[in-house]
């Protein structure tokens, strides 16, 4: 591979790893350790800075602070672009299909880029079975509604009391969290905000009546807030392999430590939250994951061990 393939394959790595030796980098990019230096000069030249720590549980780690250029186009861009477009069709109207469309698509890009960040929250990374009932459907639908700023009736169950009530709302925003996908909206029948977990909506209908967001809204402020979140959970586990090479590629949290255990293992600790989806995580890798602390989440994990195996015993 060429230094320049190195030198962004390198970048990749840092990102998805909290930290990497040297030797492990040179490993992985097939070259020698001198060579990753050589890579960690050439990228501080172009802004990218890398973090060495030395010591045994030392290594290479991405600086947070440095920003990757990602360039594209903006408005007076997309204007020029337009009118190039529109003079370029006028003397070819056969085109027009198919540079209208690009010109649109572009556009629409530029419109979701400016939104994703305000609109869309991933609090985790678990990926979403929208198979399951329509919730793939509903969700396109409401995002379309959202995209058009169209309000929407839906038909509701609530999940403390399987009552299934119309509500008429106007979606803000979209929540990926616990492998569910939710909409932030605007409820007309409460006068509040409310969070409607989309597996559970019967019925989704855009109306003709439209609606207009506050400009000041983010849901990366309105998140904390929307009941989510329980209490944080300062969690210590030791996790053998394979699980543990998966956790030293992931980030959990930003304050997570991650120490090496002879025989690959490693002592992770991180604040956490969400008791019911630290206890899945920690019983999805069985064995392999062993509690230190706190003292509570242990002797919750033992329980539900021991339910399981009071269960196949039967």
């Amino acid at each position: 591979m060429s230094k320049l393939s190195n030198c962004l394959q390198m970048i990749q790595i840092l990102m998805a790893r909290p930290k990497m030796k040297i030797d492990d980098l040179a490993k992985e990019l097939d070259v020698k350790p001198r060579m990753i230096r050589h890579y960690r000069d050439e990228l501080e030249k172009a802004g990218i800075y890398i973090e060495s720590e030395r010591g045994v549980n030392g290594g290479y780690s991405l600086d947070k602070r440095s920003i990757l250029p990602i360039r594209n186009f903006n408005s007076t861009e997309v204007q020029e672009l337009q009118i190039a477009i529109k003079a370029y069709i006028s003397r070819q109207p056969e085109e027009d299909g198919t540079l209208s469309n690009a010109l649109e698509k572009i556009k629409a890009g530029q419109r979701d880029q400016s939104l994703s960040s305000k609109h869309f929250y991933f609090a985790n990374d678990y990926l979403i079975n929208t198979e399951v009932g329509n919730e793939s459907e509903h969700y396109k639908k409401l995002y379309q509604a959202f995209y058009n700023r169209q309000k929407v009736m839906i038909t509701y169950e609530a999940a403390s009391t399987n009552k299934v009530t119309e509500r008429m709302i106007n979606p803000y925003a979209f929540v990926v969290y616990d492998e569910n996908i939710y909409c932030v909206a605007y409820c007309e029948h409460k006068l509040d905000m409310r969070t409607f977990k989309i597996i559970r909506i019967h019925q989704v209908e855009a109306l003709e009546d439209t609606y207009d967001i506050p400009a000041d809204f983010d849901i990366r402020e309105q998140f904390p807030q929307l009941g989510f979140i329980r209490e944080p959970m300062e969690v210590e586990l030791v996790i053998e392999t394979p699980f543990s090479n998966q956790v030293k590629e992931s980030i959990y949290s930003e304050n997570q430590v991650i120490e090496e255990l002879p025989n690959n293992a490693i002592r992770f600790k991180a604040t956490l939250n969400g008791s019911h989806s630290i206890k899945r995580w920690i019983l999805g890798m069985g064995p392999k994951a062993t509690v230190i602390g706190p003292d509570d989440l242990r002797k919750e994990i033992e329980l539900e061990v021991e339910q399981m195996l009071q269960q196949y015993k039967r």
